[in-house]
C-alpha cells in the first residue's frame, strides 16, 4: 500500500507547480490615511460630491457624472475623471452613506487608462478629537491577469498607479480642507 501511495505521489508531483502558477493575478490591498485639521462635515462635503473630485484633488482636471443603467439594468451613477497627466478613470458609485460618512465606488478598467482591475476603494471620514481622519482602503489586481504580465501591467505598476493617485490626492484634500475656503 505504501508503495502504491508513493508511486501516486511521485506521479502527481510534476503537476503541483502547474496548478500553483495557474492562478493569475492575486488581489493586492491598500490603505491610506490622512489627518486633517478641519471638521468632519467639511471634509465629508468635499469627498461625497462624486462629480467634483477636481475641487480637492490637484491632479484632476475635470469630472463628469452620468446616470444610466448598469449591467443588471439598474439605475447607476458613473463618473469620468480626467487627470491632468492625460489619464482617464471611469468609475461606478456603489454607495454613499451620509450617516457613516462612507463612500464606495468601483473602477471600470475597460474605459480607463490606469492599469488596475477589480478595484473597489472605500473612503471613510471619522472624527478624532478636533481633527478628521480620512481613510481610503480597498483591493485591486493588475490589469494583465496572465501569469507573465507585461511590465507596464504587473503588480508593481498597479501599486504605483494607486500610490500616484491617492498620495497626492490626500495631500491636496488636506490642503483644501484646512484652507478655510
Amino acid at each position: 500500500m505504501k508503495k502504491i501511495l508513493g508511486i501516486i505521489a511521485v506521479s502527481l508531483l510534476p503537476l503541483i507547480p502547474l496548478t500553483a502558477a495557474a492562478h493569475g493575478a492575486a488581489a493586492l490591498r491598500f490603505e491610506k490615511t490622512v489627518t486633517i485639521k478641519a471638521a468632519p462635515a467639511k471634509v465629508w462635503a468635499l469627498l461625497k460630491d462624486f462629480g467634483n473630485v477636481q475641487a480637492w484633488h490637484a491632479g484632476v482636471e475635470s469630472t463628469t457624472v452620468e446616470q444610466k443603467k448598469d449591467e443588471n439594468g439598474d439605475d447607476a451613477t458613473y463618473r469620468t475623471v480626467k487627470l491632468k497627466n492625460g489619464g482617464v478613470m471611469f468609475e461606478k458609485l456603489r454607495s454613499i452613506d451620509d450617516a457613516g460618512m462612507r463612500l464606495k465606488y468601483e473602477y471600470i478598467l475597460e474605459k480607463s487608462t490606469l492599469q488596475l482591475a477589480n478595484f473597489y476603494p472605500t473612503i471613510t471620514v471619522t472624527a478624532s478629537g478636533s481633527d478628521t481622519i480620512v481613510s481610503i482602503k480597498g483591493s485591486y489586481t493588475r490589469a494583465d491577469s496572465s501569469n507573465i504580465p507585461k511590465p507596464e501591467q504587473n503588480d508593481d505598476a498597479a501599486t504605483k498607479a494607486v500610490n500616484d493617485f491617492f498620495d497626492p490626492g490626500l495631500e491636496s484634500l488636506k490642503k483644501v480642507a484646512e484652507s478655510g475656503k
